[in-house]
């Protein structure tokens, strides 16, 4: 019933905007409707986060927001405009033939973005403990993150056990066991929505919401710059993308920052010429809204600046509407700021280093354009000097403009990479931004990316873009930027969450606009080279995005964790586990008090104590404990099984098939005994793309094999077992294995049991190592093959040699 009571309150309030806002027949029908629901959003997740900061969300609140805000708009409508429904309403701005080809593309489109969602609930990675804090906004009305049992678990254990999680932070400033969420909190609030609404899938699908409206965003504003076929051929690619699927699929704040530039821009380009300061700054509030977002929307201020100088050189008399512009983004900026100090200040301490910069490029940018306003103001005839000089030199800076994007493009893809990587011994962090532009390809044709710099000479030199200079200002200097560093981890689609904001939306935009824009060529060849770049650019983005495309990834990770929550023993217990990743989602979704243990040994040690108290106890691990302690017996009481697809986690190439992203963990009961100790038979035997077992450039076979392919790197490597002291034999079952390396390391590949081995036979390989500590966690057996090795993986058999 309250859902039903949401979407009509939807309909009410998108209505009434309807209403208000065709006053402005520059949007035309299909912009009034989109502009329409897109501000209805954005009032539902702004209701949202101020009911959250303040600890009282509710969802009945947010439907109540939403009709008092449209009802007291509807009256003041009325009392001004008694009349309205007798006016002429704007006319449709695209053709019906068009409209009917956006509105099937967009429920395609909404159908890959919705029907095929991650579910990554983990706590491993950001859109997990997104998740995490949507649905405890949800239960509880704010982030009450705080765990009833830290100071017990505290006096026992000290420093063994944890006593926070992955982005979830106690506060060193507060007496109490406060903790705080380590992210800005608008998307969370908005997951918190999707959750009322549908539940976890609900909560997981949100972003297609955001996705479902930037297709119609895409299309109409590159509709104006061009023609429809330009339009509708850049629309097609941009949906397709796979790192577009991707990140709509995950609960990540990318794509709602990609939604707001996009619904900025469009609102820009429509209002350009109407000099109205109100509006001006209304489309500033709405741009600053991605300040509540992320901690690099700051970043947005050099733009400004550069968009500043643009207009004050080209249009000046549009530059006074700027500033309208300008200082309401710098209004909610600061607001924005002075939340995060308050409510996520241990967020910043950690981002620290790259706040710095923020702050240097705030500085820079507001004093440049307060330079721009004297000058303007007190010296116009400088402007005029300098608007002359550039006339006068414009051809020749326009071959200077070619001339550069030509060498920072051949340097960026040839010299940097090659030259860089030698010098730093390609490590990791470094290999990933001297090779970014490689990387880039992955995701833009590069035959498409080299007609970009076409773009940058319509909008520089030919003027025929001025409405449109907000989009090309945040698309060349965001993409320059991340282009420069992508500044996020680097394997699989991750490092794409920088470019998907806007660098990859605006490669494509801009590289069909670049075609139609080429000076030398008849129109007529250039359709015939939009055909052919859009047909060649169509095979290979479906060739990447195939992956993907109509496949959820992890599909029944939410099953598996349902079904542990409820194989549960249903008495309170308290839970322990090694694996970071899942100690969130079952403490704050499925309400298991658990808590993660940083030294095996010596939490063992005390559990004993615990137990005196009446507690029951329980460890989550993959792995066995036979024999470990004289004074404890470990029963196994439930599987953790999650199963699901996910792509390969490569970092030096795309990723070019899935694997199985199984995690199989036990749980056991630890009780006190009084049996003499005895060592136990351990065996386990694995398929090896099952039970945590992962690789990075191996192809996963349909029966669960690991088959090498051309590319050399770790074939195999888990699966992060727990092991008590003992001799072990280990054997690796397959082909070609004369040809591979093999070793045992734990510590995250720090610290070996076993050093590297080559293998002598064709079939079979096996290791002997021992575990001299009492106990041992997160141990790993791993496979190393060079290019075209033909080594492929069967079986892995482990089991404990039995002293006589």
């Amino acid at each position: 019933m309250i859902i039903s009571f949401f979407f009509l309150s939807f309909l009410f309030s998108a209505a009434v905007y309807y209403l208000f806002l065709s006053r402005y027949r520059e949007l035309g029908k299909l912009g009034l409707a989109i502009t329409s629901a897109s501000l209805v959003i954005l009032w539902i997740g702004l209701t949202a986060f101020l009911l959250t900061a303040f600890g009282i969300y509710r969802f009945d609140k947010v439907i109540y927001s939403i009709i008092f805000f449209a009802s007291i708009g509807l009256v003041v409508l009325l009392k001004h405009r008694p009349f309205i429904l007798r006016e002429k309403f704007s006319s449709l701005e695209i053709g019906k033939k068009e409209l009917l080809f956006l509105v099937l593309f967009s429920l395609f489109s909404f159908y890959l973005y919705a029907g095929f969602p991650t579910q990554y609930i983990d706590g491993g990675r950001d859109q997990g403990q997104y998740t995490i804090f949507g649905y405890v906004i949800a239960k509880t009305g704010g982030f009450n993150l705080d765990v009833p049992d830290s100071g017990l678990i505290r006096n026992i254990f000290g420093n063994s056990v944890l006593l926070d999680y992955q982005a979830i932070s106690l506060d060193p400033n507060e007496e109490i066991d406060r903790r705080s969420p380590a992210f800005f909190h608008l998307l969370p609030s908005y997951l918190a929505v999707g959750y009322d609404l549908f539940g976890m899938h609900g909560l997981l699908g949100i972003n297609s919401v955001f996705g479902f409206l930037s297709v119609f965003l895409f299309y109409l504003i590159l509709r104006r710059l061009s023609d429809p076929f330009v339009a509708g051929a850049a629309l097609v690619l941009y949906v397709l993308n796979v790192s577009q699927l991707w990140n709509i699929r995950s609960t990540l704040s990318e794509p709602i920052s990609q939604f707001l530039i996009l619904f900025t821009a469009y609102l820009l380009q429509t209002f350009f010429k109407t000099k109205n300061g109100l509006l001006m700054s209304a489309i500033g509030v709405i741009f600053g809204i991605s300040c509540f977002l992320r901690i690099d929307s700051f970043t947005y201020f050099p733009l400004l600046a550069s968009y500043s100088a643009y207009l004050i050189l080209v249009s000046p008399k549009y530059f006074k509407d700027f500033l309208f512009f300008f200082t309401s983004f710098s209004f909610v900026s600061i607001l924005a700021a002075i939340y995060a100090y308050y409510r996520s200040l241990m967020y910043l301490e950690a981002h620290w280093a790259f706040l710095k910069y923020l702050i240097i490029g705030f500085g820079l940018s507001v004093g440049f354009i307060f330079a721009e306003i004297v000058v303007w103001k007190n010296s116009p005839g400088v402007l005029q000097n300098l608007r002359a000089w550039l006339k006068e030199k414009k051809k020749v800076l326009r071959i200077l403009t070619w001339l550069f994007f030509a060498c920072l493009i051949g340097f960026a893809y040839f010299i940097r990479p090659n030259f860089v990587n030698e010098l730093n011994n390609s490590t990791l962090p470094k290999y990933r931004a001297v090779n970014s532009l490689p990387m880039f390809f992955w995701y833009v044709p590069f035959w498409l990316f080299i007609f970009l710099p076409f773009a940058f000479d319509l909008f520089l030199f030919r003027k025929n873009g001025i409405r449109t200079s907000f989009l090309f200002f945040a698309g060349s200097i965001l993409l320059f930027l991340y282009l420069f560093d992508p500044m996020i981890s680097p394997d699989h689609f991750w490092i794409t969450r920088r470019w998907i904001i806007f660098s990859i939306p605006f490669a494509i935009l801009g590289s069909f606009l670049g075609i139609r824009s080429i000076p030398v060529l008849s129109r007529k060849w250039k359709t015939s080279v939009l055909i052919l770049g859009f047909l060649s650019g169509l095979v290979y983005t479906i060739w990447r995005s195939n992956l993907i495309l109509f496949r959820p990834m992890m599909g029944s990770y939410l099953e598996g964790y349902e079904q542990f929550s409820r194989s549960l023993p249903e008495n309170e217990g308290i839970y322990f586990t090694t694996k970071r990743s899942i100690a969130s989602p079952l403490r704050y979704i499925y309400g298991k008090d658990t808590f993660i243990i940083q030294d095996s040994m010596e939490f063992l040690n005390k559990v004993p104590e615990l137990l005196k108290l009446g507690k029951k106890v329980y460890i989550i691990q993959n792995g066995d404990f036979s024999g470990y302690k004289s004074n404890l017996r470990f029963s196994k009481i439930v599987n953790l099984d999650l199963k699901g697809r996910f792509p390969i986690e490569s970092v030096y190439k795309f990723p070019e098939f899935l694997y199985h992203k199984n995690l199989d963990l036990q749980v056991f009961k630890i009780e006190t005994s009084d049996r003499i100790p005895s060592e136990e038979s351990i065996e386990m035997i694995w398929n090896p793309a099952d039970g945590g077992f992962l690789s990075k450039v191996g192809k996963i076979e349909e029966d669960g094999t690991i088959s090498a392919t051309r590319h050399r790197g770790p074939l195999v490597y888990g699966p992060f077992l727990t092991l008590p002291a003992g001799k072990y034999e280990l054997q690796f079952i397959g082909k070609n294995l004369q040809n591979a390396e093999f070793d045992v390391v734990y510590n995250l590949g720090s610290d070996r049991l076993l050093e590297s081995q080559k293998g002598t036979e064709d079939n079979i390989k096996t290791l002997l190592f021992e575990v001299k500590r009492p106990i041992i966690d997160d141990l790993e057996f791993r496979v190393f093959v060079e290019g075209k090795s033909g080594v492929k993986i069967d079986k892995i058999y482990l089991k404990r040699i039995l002293q006589r």
